[in-house]
Protein backbone atom coordinates (compact mmCIF):
# COMPACT_ATOMS: atom_id res chain seq x y z
CA UNK A 1 0.00 0.00 0.00
CA UNK A 2 1.19 3.54 -0.77
CA UNK A 3 2.60 5.40 2.26
CA UNK A 4 0.38 8.42 1.61
CA UNK A 5 -2.68 6.18 1.56
CA UNK A 6 -1.55 4.46 4.78
CA UNK A 7 -1.14 7.80 6.56
CA UNK A 8 -4.58 8.89 5.38
CA UNK A 9 -6.15 5.69 6.69
CA UNK A 10 -4.44 6.12 10.05
CA UNK A 11 -5.64 9.72 10.27
CA UNK A 12 -9.26 8.57 9.70
CA UNK A 13 -9.27 5.86 12.39
CA UNK A 14 -10.13 8.13 15.40
CA UNK A 15 -13.24 9.35 13.58
CA UNK A 16 -14.25 5.79 12.72
CA UNK A 17 -13.95 4.77 16.39
CA UNK A 18 -16.09 7.69 17.44
CA UNK A 19 -18.73 6.76 14.85
CA UNK A 20 -18.87 3.21 16.23
CA UNK A 21 -19.07 4.29 19.89
CA UNK A 22 -22.26 4.22 21.93
CA UNK A 23 -22.31 8.01 22.24
CA UNK A 24 -22.87 8.46 18.48
CA UNK A 25 -26.64 8.46 18.61
CA UNK A 26 -27.85 11.92 17.65
CA UNK A 27 -27.76 13.32 14.07
CA UNK A 28 -26.10 16.48 15.39
CA UNK A 29 -23.21 14.44 16.80
CA UNK A 30 -22.75 12.63 13.45
CA UNK A 31 -22.88 15.94 11.53
CA UNK A 32 -20.13 17.39 13.75
CA UNK A 33 -18.12 14.19 13.31
CA UNK A 34 -18.30 14.54 9.52
CA UNK A 35 -17.28 18.19 9.68
CA UNK A 36 -14.25 17.44 11.85
CA UNK A 37 -13.20 14.47 9.69
CA UNK A 38 -13.34 16.47 6.45
CA UNK A 39 -11.52 19.42 8.04
CA UNK A 40 -8.59 17.41 9.37
CA UNK A 41 -5.41 18.19 7.37
CA UNK A 42 -4.32 14.53 7.00
CA UNK A 43 -7.58 12.80 6.04
CA UNK A 44 -8.03 12.12 2.31
CA UNK A 45 -10.06 8.86 2.24
CA UNK A 46 -13.53 8.56 3.79
CA UNK A 47 -15.07 5.29 2.59
CA UNK A 48 -14.59 3.48 5.91
CA UNK A 49 -16.30 6.29 7.83
CA UNK A 50 -19.03 6.49 5.22
CA UNK A 51 -19.86 2.78 5.65
CA UNK A 52 -20.48 2.94 9.41
CA UNK A 53 -24.11 2.39 10.50
CA UNK A 54 -24.14 5.68 12.40
CA UNK A 55 -23.34 7.73 9.31
CA UNK A 56 -25.71 5.71 7.13
CA UNK A 57 -28.48 6.40 9.64
CA UNK A 58 -28.61 9.97 8.30
CA UNK A 59 -30.56 8.56 5.32
CA UNK A 60 -33.52 7.97 7.57
CA UNK A 61 -36.66 10.02 7.01
CA UNK A 62 -36.64 10.85 10.71
CA UNK A 63 -33.37 12.78 10.35
CA UNK A 64 -33.91 16.55 10.60
CA UNK A 65 -33.54 18.35 7.27
CA UNK A 66 -30.64 20.47 8.48
CA UNK A 67 -28.51 17.31 8.93
CA UNK A 68 -29.56 15.28 5.91
CA UNK A 69 -27.09 17.03 3.60
CA UNK A 70 -24.06 15.92 5.64
CA UNK A 71 -24.19 12.40 4.28
CA UNK A 72 -24.11 13.73 0.69
CA UNK A 73 -21.27 16.08 1.64
CA UNK A 74 -19.21 13.16 2.94
CA UNK A 75 -19.84 11.27 -0.30
CA UNK A 76 -18.54 14.24 -2.32
CA UNK A 77 -15.37 14.28 -0.19
CA UNK A 78 -15.00 10.55 -0.76
CA UNK A 79 -15.27 10.44 -4.59
CA UNK A 80 -16.73 13.74 -5.82
CA UNK A 81 -15.24 17.06 -6.97
CA UNK A 82 -15.58 20.75 -6.34
CA UNK A 83 -17.99 21.05 -9.26
CA UNK A 84 -20.20 18.34 -7.72
CA UNK A 85 -20.44 20.41 -4.58
CA UNK A 86 -21.27 23.54 -6.55
CA UNK A 87 -24.07 21.85 -8.49
CA UNK A 88 -25.66 19.90 -5.62
CA UNK A 89 -28.34 21.82 -3.68
CA UNK A 90 -29.03 21.82 0.07
CA UNK A 91 -25.49 21.08 1.18
CA UNK A 92 -23.98 22.58 4.34
CA UNK A 93 -21.46 25.40 3.88
CA UNK A 94 -17.75 24.70 3.97
CA UNK A 95 -15.18 26.22 6.25
CA UNK A 96 -11.70 27.21 5.00
CA UNK A 97 -10.14 23.85 5.81
CA UNK A 98 -12.92 21.96 4.03
CA UNK A 99 -12.63 24.25 1.00
CA UNK A 100 -8.90 23.62 0.72
CA UNK A 101 -9.38 19.87 1.24
CA UNK A 102 -12.09 19.53 -1.42
CA UNK A 103 -10.05 21.51 -3.94
CA UNK A 104 -7.00 19.31 -3.30
CA UNK A 105 -9.08 16.17 -3.77
CA UNK A 106 -10.58 17.59 -6.95
CA UNK A 107 -7.07 18.37 -8.21
CA UNK A 108 -6.21 14.68 -7.80
CA UNK A 109 -9.18 13.62 -9.93
CA UNK A 110 -8.51 16.23 -12.64
CA UNK A 111 -4.79 15.37 -12.80
CA UNK A 112 -5.60 11.73 -13.46
CA UNK A 113 -8.15 12.39 -16.22
CA UNK A 114 -7.17 15.55 -18.14
CA UNK A 115 -4.10 15.91 -20.41
CA UNK A 116 -2.71 18.54 -20.85
CA UNK A 117 -3.63 20.18 -17.59
CA UNK A 118 -3.67 23.93 -18.24
CA UNK A 119 -4.03 26.76 -15.80
CA UNK A 120 -7.33 27.83 -17.32
CA UNK A 121 -8.92 24.36 -17.02
CA UNK A 122 -8.03 24.11 -13.33
CA UNK A 123 -9.09 27.67 -12.52
CA UNK A 124 -12.51 27.06 -14.09
CA UNK A 125 -12.96 23.65 -12.42
CA UNK A 126 -11.90 24.83 -8.95
CA UNK A 127 -13.47 28.33 -9.03
CA UNK A 128 -10.11 30.06 -8.67
CA UNK A 129 -9.73 33.57 -10.07
CA UNK A 130 -5.98 34.26 -9.92
CA UNK A 131 -3.12 32.11 -11.32
CA UNK A 132 -1.10 32.78 -8.16
CA UNK A 133 -3.84 31.21 -6.05
CA UNK A 134 -3.80 28.15 -8.32
CA UNK A 135 -0.02 27.89 -8.08
CA UNK A 136 -0.28 28.04 -4.27
CA UNK A 137 -2.81 25.19 -4.32
CA UNK A 138 -0.64 23.04 -6.62
CA UNK A 139 2.42 23.72 -4.44
CA UNK A 140 0.49 22.58 -1.37
CA UNK A 141 -0.50 19.37 -3.17
CA UNK A 142 3.12 18.71 -4.17
CA UNK A 143 4.49 19.22 -0.65
CA UNK A 144 1.69 17.05 0.78
CA UNK A 145 2.80 14.18 -1.54
CA UNK A 146 -0.57 14.19 -3.28
CA UNK A 147 0.91 14.70 -6.75
CA UNK A 148 4.31 14.89 -8.43
CA UNK A 149 4.22 17.84 -10.81
CA UNK A 150 6.11 20.77 -12.35
CA UNK A 151 4.66 24.21 -12.96
CA UNK A 152 5.22 25.73 -16.40
CA UNK A 153 3.80 29.26 -16.23
CA UNK A 154 5.92 30.54 -19.16
CA UNK A 155 4.48 28.13 -21.73
CA UNK A 156 1.63 29.03 -24.04
CA UNK A 157 -0.79 28.18 -22.58
CA UNK A 158 0.60 27.83 -19.01
CA UNK A 159 0.39 24.20 -17.93
CA UNK A 160 1.00 21.90 -14.99
CA UNK A 161 2.93 18.76 -15.91
CA UNK A 162 1.76 16.02 -13.54
CA UNK A 163 3.84 12.81 -13.53
CA UNK A 164 2.18 10.86 -10.67
CA UNK A 165 -0.98 10.99 -8.56
CA UNK A 166 -1.41 9.47 -5.10
CA UNK A 167 -4.17 6.80 -4.87
CA UNK A 168 -6.35 8.69 -2.40
CA UNK A 169 -9.79 8.84 -4.04
CA UNK A 170 -12.45 6.34 -3.02
CA UNK A 171 -14.44 4.38 -5.59
CA UNK A 172 -18.01 5.39 -6.24
CA UNK A 173 -20.33 2.37 -5.79
CA UNK A 174 -22.15 3.10 -9.05
CA UNK A 175 -18.89 2.75 -10.97
CA UNK A 176 -18.18 -0.79 -9.73
CA UNK A 177 -20.01 -2.45 -12.63
CA UNK A 178 -17.98 -0.46 -15.16
CA UNK A 179 -14.75 -1.31 -13.36
CA UNK A 180 -15.65 -5.00 -13.24
CA UNK A 181 -16.40 -4.96 -16.98
CA UNK A 182 -13.06 -3.29 -17.75
CA UNK A 183 -11.15 -5.73 -15.55
CA UNK A 184 -12.97 -8.69 -17.15
CA UNK A 185 -11.95 -7.53 -20.62
CA UNK A 186 -8.38 -7.07 -19.43
CA UNK A 187 -8.40 -10.57 -17.95
CA UNK A 188 -9.63 -12.00 -21.24
CA UNK A 189 -6.87 -10.26 -23.19
CA UNK A 190 -4.29 -11.53 -20.71
CA UNK A 191 -5.63 -15.07 -21.12
CA UNK A 192 -5.36 -14.79 -24.91
CA UNK A 193 -1.77 -13.60 -24.63
CA UNK A 194 -0.89 -16.47 -22.30
CA UNK A 195 -2.49 -18.98 -24.68
CA UNK A 196 -0.47 -17.59 -27.59
CA UNK A 197 2.74 -17.80 -25.56
CA UNK A 198 2.03 -21.41 -24.52
CA UNK A 199 1.28 -22.37 -28.13
CA UNK A 200 4.54 -20.80 -29.28
CA UNK A 201 6.46 -22.65 -26.55
CA UNK A 202 4.88 -25.96 -27.60
CA UNK A 203 5.80 -25.30 -31.25
CA UNK A 204 9.40 -24.53 -30.31
CA UNK A 205 9.64 -27.76 -28.29
CA UNK A 206 8.19 -29.79 -31.18
CA UNK A 207 10.60 -28.28 -33.70
CA UNK A 208 13.52 -28.91 -31.35
CA UNK A 209 12.52 -32.58 -30.92
CA UNK A 210 12.30 -33.00 -34.72
CA UNK A 211 15.76 -31.49 -35.18
CA UNK A 212 17.27 -33.77 -32.54
CA UNK A 213 15.67 -36.83 -34.15
CA UNK A 214 16.96 -35.80 -37.57
CA UNK A 215 20.50 -35.26 -36.25
CA UNK A 216 20.44 -38.60 -34.44
CA UNK A 217 19.29 -40.42 -37.60
CA UNK A 218 22.04 -38.73 -39.57
CA UNK A 219 24.68 -39.78 -37.01
CA UNK A 220 23.47 -43.39 -37.13
CA UNK A 221 23.59 -43.35 -40.95
CA UNK A 222 27.15 -41.98 -40.95
CA UNK A 223 28.35 -44.61 -38.47
CA UNK A 224 26.68 -47.38 -40.45
CA UNK A 225 28.26 -46.15 -43.71
CA UNK A 226 31.74 -46.02 -42.15
CA UNK A 227 31.44 -49.51 -40.70
CA UNK A 228 30.24 -50.95 -44.05
CA UNK A 229 33.09 -49.24 -45.95
CA UNK A 230 35.70 -50.82 -43.63
CA UNK A 231 34.24 -54.32 -43.93
CA UNK A 232 34.13 -54.16 -47.77
CA UNK A 233 37.95 -54.21 -48.11
CA UNK A 234 38.91 -50.60 -47.59
CA UNK A 235 42.49 -50.12 -46.43
CA UNK A 236 42.29 -48.40 -43.09
CA UNK A 237 46.11 -48.61 -42.66
CA UNK A 238 47.73 -48.60 -46.14
CA UNK A 239 51.32 -49.87 -46.33
CA UNK A 240 54.17 -47.51 -46.99
CA UNK A 241 56.01 -47.66 -50.34
CA UNK A 242 58.72 -50.30 -50.30
CA UNK A 243 56.76 -53.00 -48.52
CA UNK A 244 56.63 -56.43 -50.05
CA UNK A 245 53.01 -56.05 -51.12
CA UNK A 246 53.52 -52.86 -53.08
CA UNK A 247 57.19 -52.91 -54.16
CA UNK A 248 59.36 -55.27 -56.25
CA UNK A 249 61.10 -58.14 -54.48
CA UNK A 250 64.59 -56.99 -53.75
CA UNK A 251 64.23 -53.46 -52.29
CA UNK A 252 63.82 -49.87 -53.34
CA UNK A 253 66.07 -46.95 -53.87
CA UNK A 254 67.07 -45.01 -50.81
CA UNK A 255 69.31 -45.08 -47.80
CA UNK A 256 72.95 -44.02 -47.50
CA UNK A 257 74.21 -46.78 -49.82
CA UNK A 258 71.63 -46.07 -52.50
CA UNK A 259 69.55 -49.26 -52.07
CA UNK A 260 67.50 -51.01 -49.44
CA UNK A 261 66.90 -54.73 -50.03
CA UNK A 262 68.75 -57.58 -51.80
CA UNK A 263 72.03 -56.30 -53.24
CA UNK A 264 72.18 -59.11 -55.81
CA UNK A 265 69.00 -58.08 -57.58
CA UNK A 266 69.66 -54.84 -59.41
CA UNK A 267 70.19 -53.57 -62.91
CA UNK A 268 73.43 -52.40 -64.24
CA UNK A 269 71.83 -49.08 -65.17
CA UNK A 270 71.57 -48.21 -61.46
CA UNK A 271 75.38 -47.85 -61.23
CA UNK A 272 75.95 -45.73 -64.32
CA UNK A 273 78.55 -43.24 -63.12
CA UNK A 274 79.63 -42.03 -66.58
CA UNK A 275 82.62 -44.32 -66.90
CA UNK A 276 81.21 -46.18 -69.87
CA UNK A 277 80.34 -43.06 -71.76
CA UNK A 278 83.60 -41.20 -71.08
CA UNK A 279 86.12 -44.09 -70.85
CA UNK A 280 88.83 -45.01 -73.40
CA UNK A 281 87.17 -48.17 -74.65
CA UNK A 282 84.08 -47.01 -76.52
CA UNK A 283 84.23 -50.03 -78.76
CA UNK A 284 83.39 -52.25 -75.87
CA UNK A 285 80.20 -50.27 -75.24
CA UNK A 286 78.91 -50.92 -78.73
CA UNK A 287 79.79 -54.61 -78.47
CA UNK A 288 78.15 -55.17 -75.07
CA UNK A 289 75.43 -52.49 -75.04
CA UNK A 290 72.68 -54.81 -73.83
CA UNK A 291 73.93 -54.87 -70.24
CA UNK A 292 76.92 -53.22 -68.68
CA UNK A 293 76.89 -55.73 -65.83
CA UNK A 294 77.22 -58.89 -67.97
CA UNK A 295 80.93 -58.39 -68.44
CA UNK A 296 82.14 -61.03 -66.06
CA UNK A 297 82.54 -64.11 -68.35
CA UNK A 298 84.61 -66.08 -65.93
CA UNK A 299 88.22 -67.26 -66.14
CA UNK A 300 87.81 -68.84 -69.57
CA UNK A 301 86.64 -65.72 -71.36
CA UNK A 302 87.68 -65.55 -75.04
CA UNK A 303 87.73 -61.80 -75.11
CA UNK A 304 91.31 -60.69 -75.92
CA UNK A 305 93.28 -57.65 -76.79
CA UNK A 306 92.55 -54.18 -75.74
CA UNK A 307 88.85 -54.92 -75.40
CA UNK A 308 89.53 -57.68 -72.88
CA UNK A 309 91.84 -55.47 -70.89
CA UNK A 310 89.15 -52.75 -70.78
CA UNK A 311 86.63 -55.28 -69.54
CA UNK A 312 88.90 -56.45 -66.78
CA UNK A 313 89.56 -52.85 -65.80
CA UNK A 314 85.82 -52.10 -65.70
CA UNK A 315 85.23 -55.11 -63.47
CA UNK A 316 87.83 -53.90 -61.06
CA UNK A 317 86.29 -50.44 -61.00
CA UNK A 318 82.82 -51.83 -60.31
CA UNK A 319 84.08 -54.11 -57.63
CA UNK A 320 86.13 -51.58 -55.70
CA UNK A 321 84.93 -50.34 -52.33
CA UNK A 322 83.83 -46.76 -52.02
Amino acid sequence: MDQTHSRAMEALQPFVHLANSNSATSPKFVANLITNATSSPNTYVFAELLETPTVQALRSKDTPAEYQGYLTLLEIFAWGTWQDYQTTPDLPPLNNEQTLKLRLLSLLSLSATIKPLTYQILMDALSIAAPSELESLVTTAIYSSLITARLSPATNPPTINVTSVAPLRDVKPQSLKTMISILTQWETRCGDVISDIEAEIAKIKTDSAKRRAKEQARSVLIEKTLSNWGSDGGESNPRFPGSKKQGWHGGVKGGSSGFIGNKREFSGDDFDDGYWDNGADEAYDSQFSTSKMDIDQGAGSSVTGSAGAGARHAKRVLGRKS
